[in-house]
């Protein structure tokens, strides 16, 4: 009789560590109520890539949501957003969402600060919103000069700062 005690109280533990499990949400650094569908492991992941705008990239992260999914860029640096973080991950969602992924929000997160950005519905508007900046990095990748728009900031965490005529000192 003394085993059948053991036995139920073993049971009983293993089914409250079950549903405590169950219950509890899947938390994530980002506090984004979802669940994790896609990484970025470094160079080994193929960036995603939409044929309509001629836009590529990659979010760090991608989770699925209940409205959608929310693609997530991550910079490492203590500090502020920058623009270009915000342009940047706006083209990885449109890229993502040329290759299916329904991304209606972006989350940009620094080490000190964090911003989420709903995004339109329409990748047309999406990619009017950064267009400009695609033109530049399309410039840019065909060996056309372009012009500089260095801070104290972002040239501080540059890695070309070295080489940079527009370093900001």
């Amino acid at each position: 009789m003394n085993n059948f005690y053991i036995a139920l109280v073993v049971v009983f533990f293993f089914v409250l560590v079950y549903f405590f499990l169950k219950k509890s949400p899947k938390e994530n650094p980002f506090n984004i109520n979802g669940s994790l569908l896609w990484i970025d492991r470094g160079r080994s992941t193929k960036p995603f890539y939409n044929n309509a705008f001629a836009v590529f990239g990659k979010p760090d992260y991608l989770y699925k949501t209940n409205t959608g999914v929310t693609a997530v860029e991550f910079k490492s640096r203590y500090g502020a957003i920058f623009e270009s973080d915000i342009v940047q991950s706006k083209a990885a969602a449109l890229a993502a969402r040329g290759s299916g992924y329904k991304v209606d929000t972006v989350v940009v997160k620094t080490s000190t600060q964090m911003k989420s950005i709903s995004l339109p519905h329409s990748d047309k508007e999406l990619f009017d919103q950064i267009s400009q900046f695609v033109a530049i990095a399309q410039n840019a990748k065909a060996g056309i000069s372009i012009p500089g728009s260095p801070s104290y900031g972002k040239c501080k965490g540059c890695a070309y700062r070295g080489r940079c005529k527009y370093v900001s000192r």
